[in-house]
């Protein structure tokens, strides 16, 4: 189900994709822009909720990134940056139908970062053996999430990738419309908004009343 702002109820949809999900963490209100992920806790605490990170790990995460601020800003720019090369991809496709090859390159980088494998460790004296994943777990997060956006991109679906018409939203969503034609993220609120806002015009065009520059 689609995340939604306070008080909006999503029209229904498919469910979301995961780089939709996370590049939605932002959120533009009346020219106010609200940020789900304001810290390195609160990051953890998202990919907690969408399984990218186990409960261990994220109890890990946050002891060892509390014990050192400066590696919690780093971590978190890493994410905000992806986030901000989802929202970059996804104007390239709306305007002009592809994607920048420096976003391409950069999706790449990601994905190389999260590189992980597993190895097979073994008690000294052969009583139990495990399979340990080896590689940074924060990584391996972000690259799950570039990597959503790279698939969705190979299976063909890049046309239906839509950025909200409304310019004090912009939000991302995929259009599964059987038309493909829609232009707001949710008709019940982002349209609404928009046909209210061409109703009002046209009233003033009608009664030659505009409204003062600067004037809500």
């Amino acid at each position: 189900m689609s995340t939604t702002r306070r008080g909006q109820t999503p029209e229904p949809s498919e469910e979301d994709e995961l780089f939709a999900s996370f590049a939605n963490t932002v959120r533009r209100t009346r020219g106010r822009v609200d940020d789900l992920i304001p810290d390195a806790e609160a990051l953890l605490d998202w990919l907690r909720e969408h399984a990218l990170i186990s409960a261990r790990g994220r109890a890990t995460e946050v002891a060892r990134l509390r014990r050192d601020p400066e590696e919690a800003a780093r971590r978190l720019e890493r994410f905000r940056h992806l986030r901000d090369v989802l929202h970059a991809t996804a104007t390239d496709l709306s305007e002009a139908g592809q994607v920048g090859a420096e976003h391409i390159t950069e999706i790449n980088h990601i994905l190389r970062h999260g590189l992980h494998y597993h190895q097979l460790k073994g008690e000294p004296n052969g009583a139990r053996y495990e399979i340990a994943q080896v590689g940074d777990r924060l990584d391996q997060a972000r690259a799950a999430i570039a990597s959503s956006f790279a698939h969705f991109l190979a299976d063909g679906a890049a046309g239906r990738l839509r950025v909200c018409a409304n310019v004090g939203c912009r939000w991302l969503f995929v259009d599964h419309s059987p038309a493909g034609r829609r232009r707001w993220c949710d008709m019940r609120t982002c349209g609404n908004q928009a046909k209210v806002a061409r109703h009002r015009a046209r009233a003033r065009e009608r009664s030659g009343v505009f409204p003062t520059p600067g004037a809500v």
